[in-house]
């Protein structure tokens, strides 16, 4: 009861995607399988410090990594701060844990190459799989925001694209030129009418599964992409390359729709590795 109490809360208060929903619950979940909980009473007030403690062996001993244990503890956490907001809870022992540093991947992605390559080699109007790598790439924005344009979040009078965020928060992305182009080829070649630019043959929206798998495919066809192929990626990419060329980190930030400057801060660890390799090559001296 009280983990379907604290996913509604999720939902309705804090309006956290479906995706992040179901990632807590799964973390509460197997958090009671690990201490044999069931939904009766209120078995979060049993738990001490040691318990977590174990807990956290336990899953580094499975060999997760560390963001994903991270991950894990940080949703026990909330759910524990939200039992004590109630008044369920004393206070929340997973405070009082040290966590596992999740650490820093540097984001892969695509040389500019690579992309102008790719965009210069395919005949107008563009497909459906194709348009969607397009709109990726030009713009930034995540698989699911992708998923949710409609025909209306199109403004081709004002080249901007209305996108729908994390926490339903909206933003504007500018559209280029030869961007608003292709979106207007597209939309009149489509022969399914849908309020979504990218539907099924039955005009219905597109499943985020789909979605990367249509993008996976078509990126297969090229032999210049290598490593993971995903929707991802192609924002990872676009991020490095506007860093690379002198954006600066705010603009980058609101671009992305990232909530704070410290995750669009990654970027940097790419035109570092750039830079770098320049300077071994070009410095008489390196």
């Amino acid at each position: 009861m009280q983990r379907t109490q604290f996913i509604t809360f999720l939902r309705v208060q804090k309006r956290y995607s479906e995706r992040t929903q179901t990632i807590y619950y799964q973390a509460i979940s197997h958090f009671y399988e690990f201490m044999g909980f069931t939904e009766e009473g209120n078995p979060m007030e049993r738990v001490e410090l040691a318990d977590v403690r174990a807990y956290t062996g336990s899953l580094l001993e499975s060999g997760l990594s560390p963001a994903t244990i991270y991950q894990r503890l940080s949703a026990l956490s909330s759910f524990s701060q939200y039992l004590v907001s109630k008044g369920l809870l004393k206070d929340n022992v997973l405070k009082l844990l040290v966590r596992p540093k999740k650490g820093h991947n540097i984001p892969e992605f695509y040389t500019e190459q690579k992309i102008n390559v790719w965009m210069d080699h395919h005949e107008r109007p563009l497909s459906q799989p194709l348009m969607m790598i397009h709109l990726l790439y030009a713009t930034g924005i995540r698989r699911a925001e992708l998923a949710g344009i409609r025909m209306e979040d199109i403004d081709f009078q004002r080249s901007v694209l209305r996108v729908r965020g994390k926490g339903n928060k909206e933003r504007q992305v500018p559209l280029h030129e030869n961007l608003v182009q292709d979106l207007q080829s597209f939309i009149k070649s489509r022969s399914v009418p849908s309020p979504w630019l990218f539907c099924k043959k039955n005009g219905e929206q597109l499943p985020l599964t789909t979605i990367s798998k249509m993008v996976h495919k078509e990126l297969s066809r090229e032999p210049g992409f290598t490593g993971q192929k995903s929707p991802h990626i192609l924002r990872h990419s676009l991020a490095t390359h506007l860093l690379n060329r002198g954006a600066d980190l705010n603009s980058i930030k609101e671009l992305l729709g990232h909530s704070s400057l410290a995750a669009t801060q990654v970027y940097t660890h790419n035109t570092f590795e750039t830079l770098k390799k320049a300077y071994k090559k070009a410095h008489p001296r390196a």
